[in-house]
């Protein structure tokens, strides 16, 4: 269909594409479903499609390519796709990464390009769960300690995820947080030399933006922002305090001192324990963070005990579904108070989204990988 798929197409033998649930410079996703014996099955299906535009052949040939070796120039991409989705293969089945199912790459009938059509399991997007819930410390806590574990397994594989952000986060019915996206958006980046980059920056570690050699550990300090900013009204560290208009001058200086090393202070909503396990783990110095998942995971899961939830943590450490206590009031993203009797002990709602602009990559109302 030559990347031109839509509402009702048919694709991966019997899946029918439902409605678009998400888009973006990476590709489209599609809620779909298939029948079977009166019974329906849901999936989101990503469709990726190489190269993303004309423009890019075009600009491939400037380079002084021929319809050859542009091909080929392409091809190349194709494949790391598809190594990146038999990593996915891998990691399927650990309850803390997003399920990939299935896949087929398309050669397209005429010019050069493919489509990489990509099954996984349906799920709510970590942006999209925080905009409907309040979601208190003890979530934000166990959305740490089902990260970790991700993070524990890429470390078995030798993986570096380098994209730990709330887009590749996701939630599933149960609660659990899963991690998905190992290297299909970068990827597909690649194939263009001007395409923005713009919301890495803000869960990127410092020695990856300066180009430095890094670790494994520089997944912990992206999740430790991500922690950060879900405990500090849904904004990262330096930025104007919320309810205080964002503007790009803020973020690029937010980033800017951040880069430089300046003193990250204590997010809003969290103080003693979490707040310092926060900032150990995203600490400007890769040696003065916590040099492996299972360390942070550890401390975490810590604090759980400590407040009287160890019957209900596993010793692997993956979080059951906590229900939140009732105590103190909070405030709303409106500013208006709200009765202690009902809401969350440390109920934070960030504000409706007013997301910075460095965060407008894909959303998607399903998953991304």
């Amino acid at each position: 269909m030559d990347g031109r798929y839509d509402q009702g197409d048919v694709v991966l033998g019997d899946w029918t594409l439902n409605r678009l649930i998400g888009e973006g410079s990476y590709g489209r996703v599609f809620e779909a479903t298939r029948e079977d014996f009166k019974r329906t099955y849901k999936a989101a299906i990503k469709i990726i499609t190489i190269p993303q535009n004309q423009s890019e052949i075009k600009t491939a040939m400037a380079d002084g390519m021929d319809e050859d070796s542009a091909t080929l120039y392409f091809l190349t991409f194709v494949e790391e796709l598809v190594d990146e989705i038999a990593l996915m293969s891998k990691l399927k089945g650990n309850s803390n990464v997003v399920s990939y199912e299935d896949h087929k790459v398309i050669r397209h009938s005429s010019g050069i390009g493919w489509d990489i059509i990509i099954r996984m399991e349906l799920l709510t997007p970590l942006l999209e769960y925080v905009q409907a819930n309040q979601i208190g410390k003890n979530e934000v806590m166990r959305l740490g300690v089902d990260i970790c574990n991700a993070l524990e397994l890429c470390q078995k594989y030798n993986i570096v995820h380098r994209d730990i952000k709330p887009e590749n986060i996701f939630v599933s019915d149960n609660t659990g947080f899963k991690l998905g996206d190992f290297g299909i958006a970068r990827t597909v980046e690649k194939t263009s030399g001007s395409m923005s980059k713009k919301g890495t920056y803000t869960y990127m570690a410092p020695e990856v933006f300066r180009g430095e050699a890094y670790g494994s550990n520089i997944d912990i300090y992206s999740l430790g922002i991500v922690l950060y900013r879900l405990l500090n009204n849904y904004r990262t560290p330096f930025l104007p305090d919320y309810p205080e208009q964002i503007t790009f001058h803020d973020q690029d200086m937010a980033r800017t001192r951040r880069f430089n090393g300046d003193e990250i202070p204590y997010p809003k909503n969290a103080d003693g324990r979490l707040a310092e396990i926060v900032l150990k783990a995203c600490a400007f110095n890769a040696k003065d963070r916590y040099s492996s998942p299972v360390q942070m995971r550890e401390e975490l899961e810590a604090i759980v005990y400590a407040q009287g939830f160890a019957p209900i943590i596993q010793p692997q450490g993956v979080a059951a579904n906590i229900q939140p206590q009732v105590v103190t009031p909070i405030i709303q993203p409106q500013g208006d108070i709200v009765p202690a009797e009902t809401v969350d002990q440390t109920a934070i709602s960030p504000p409706s989204p007013e997301a910075p602009a460095d965060e407008s990559n894909m959303h998607i109302n399903g998953t991304s990988i």
